[in-house]
């Protein structure tokens, strides 16, 4: 219900924008009809539309709003904007407040898509008062506590907000533009419905992803998960697994996972790799631009459209990714070019994660994990997921060499800052605090609290993590034999694992679990 909420209250911000800057797509109308009909009664009716907007994306800007920073009555303004979508899909509100000359217009013109749409926003409003119903459907934050900026970062509020400029401000201004050229060309008009919207962005974001995977590849990295919108593939166990994320479907988001074969990777290398994914969405993007300004009198001229829209969107991720910028998880691809360039922290906690990635691949174990490199980063990583990953890191390194009081002292700051910056982990990081807090803790209670967390996220993968975080949690509770099944079942698959660092760790916490499970009393590892 959580995934629920956050996607909800996504849609609410992205509808309040749409219905903010409706009215200047429809000033062209306005201005090329006032001289045609007289400007008076197009002006009395084109005031009516904004005013009628506005009163539509308060609402919805509102539940955006407290939604996301957890503010009184959130839970309040969310119910309204979901009946507000109810309504809209029910009735023709909007087509009643525009002038007539433009109602007339819509009459004959009304895209055959916007079906889909309205039916879109029934489904939306009535998810969110199922989502919003409970009384204490706010009592966990929605959306994480963004981060605090790291000091040298590159990034600050000036360039998000430049970002977010080039981003809004130029996809609309280039698709008044470009409605205007095509007027002018006498081409079919440029409208793309939500559902090929959606499709363009996909494809801008599986060429951006693609490019960081093929160049990745040929740098002699190993690709580990690749992820699109709702389409995710990850190697999980040894093997690729297909997910599709249904929360994710109308996500712009994409990631590519490369690990290193080599840990120590040159620095030109990693920024290639980077760079790879912005070179993409500008090649891409200059030739969809070519294709749209030469569609007149070609076999595909009908679809100059999609190409304007492609090359736009195109154009305008390469320029805003190009700026360095943090958002709630990560940054931008400039962002992550400077910091490499620039040294600091960033690039200790990138030459951190290259080496966790190289495990995964080389018979590198955690304790040859980079100690200095983590320590070096903790001092400026103190809230946030990046935060958490560092401290887990550390037990992991410390665990390998079975120094288990540091071990401990690591997980327990992980699980601090877990509390304190309120985030969201997922189900495979839940497994990873129930086996630490068990094994390296011994505090039965959290184990299982942890446990239950886990649980709440219906995980579908049934791995070595889950059956050996089962073990030490019932082993803890000191149910020996239902701890020595799971165990098996986890051993089992441990031993199916490739040779490589992280999976010869994997088996050697199976032993180190055996060991304490076929004691007759519950003792500290030696």
């Amino acid at each position: 219900m959580l995934t629920l909420r956050r996607f909800l209250c996504g849609w609410f911000g992205f509808l309040a924008l749409m219905f903010l800057l409706l009215p200047a797509l429809t000033l062209w109308f306005f201005l090329r009809s006032a001289n045609v009909h007289g400007a008076s009664p197009m002006t009395r009716g084109y005031l009516s539309f904004f005013a009628f907007t506005l009163l539509l994306a308060v609402p919805l800007g509102m539940a955006w709003w407290t939604v996301k920073k957890k503010k009184a009555f959130a839970r309040v303004w969310a119910i309204v904007a979901s009946v507000e979508m109810i309504l809209m899909s029910l009735s023709p509100l909007i087509l009643m407040s525009l002038p007539a000359a433009y109602q007339r217009h819509s009459a004959t013109h009304r895209p055959h898509h916007f079906g889909i749409f309205e039916g879109l926003l029934l489904a939306l409003g009535i998810a969110g008062l199922v989502a919003f119903a409970r009384r204490d459907a706010m009592a966990q934050p929605v959306i994480a506590a963004k981060p605090p900026r790291i000091a040298g970062d590159g990034t600050s509020r000036l360039l998000d907000g430049i970002a977010w400029i080039i981003g809004v401000a130029g996809y609309f201004a280039a698709m008044f533009y470009w409605h205007r050229w095509g007027e002018a060309q006498h081409l079919p008009r440029a409208y793309v419905g939500l559902i090929r919207l959606v499709i363009i962005i996909l494809i801008i974001t599986a060429v951006h992803e693609l490019g960081h995977a093929a160049t990745g590849l040929a740098l002699g990295m190993r690709l580990r998960a690749f992820i699109v919108g709702p389409f995710q593939w990850r190697i999980r166990d040894g093997r690729w697994k297909f997910q599709f994320n249904l929360a994710k479907s109308f996500s712009a988001g994409g990631a590519t996972a490369l690990v290193p074969t080599n840990p120590h990777q040159s620095l030109g290398s990693q920024i290639c790799m980077i760079a790879a994914g912005l070179t993409m969405n500008l090649l891409t993007g200059l030739i969809a631009l070519y294709a749209a300004l030469t569609a007149k009198g070609q076999p595909y001229e009908s679809y100059w459209g999609f190409f304007a829209y492609f090359s736009t969107i195109s154009l305008l991720v390469f320029a805003s990714n190009l700026i360095p910028m943090q958002s709630e998880a990560s940054y931008s691809d400039g962002g992550r070019i400077y910091q490499l360039l620039a040294g600091g922290p960033l690039a200790d906690l990138y030459r951190v994660m290259n080496l966790v990635g190289a495990t995964l691949v080389t018979p590198l174990r955690p304790r040859d994990y980079d100690i200095d490199a983590i320590q070096r980063a903790e001092i400026s990583f103190t809230q946030g997921m990046q935060a958490l990953l560092l401290r887990l890191f550390a037990s992991s390194y410390y665990l390998d060499h079975r120094m288990i009081p540091q071990a401990a002292q690591a997980v327990a700051e992980a699980e601090r800052i877990q509390q304190e910056s309120a985030l969201d982990i997922p189900a495979e990081l839940c497994m990873a605090f129930v086996f630490r807090t068990a094994f390296l803790r011994r505090d039965a209670t959290d184990a299982r609290r942890w446990w239950e967390r886990m649980e709440a996220k219906k995980s579908t993968h049934f791995g070595v993590d889950y059956w050996l975080a089962q073990s030490a949690l019932l082993w803890i509770e000191g149910r020996k034999d239902d701890a020595r099944k799971a165990w098996e079942k986890g051993d089992l698959l441990a031993q199916q694992l490739p040779a490589a660092g992280d999976y010869e760790f994997d088996r050697y916490r199976c032993a180190l679990l055996h060991d304490c499970i076929e004691k007759e009393e519950i003792n500290a590892v030696s």
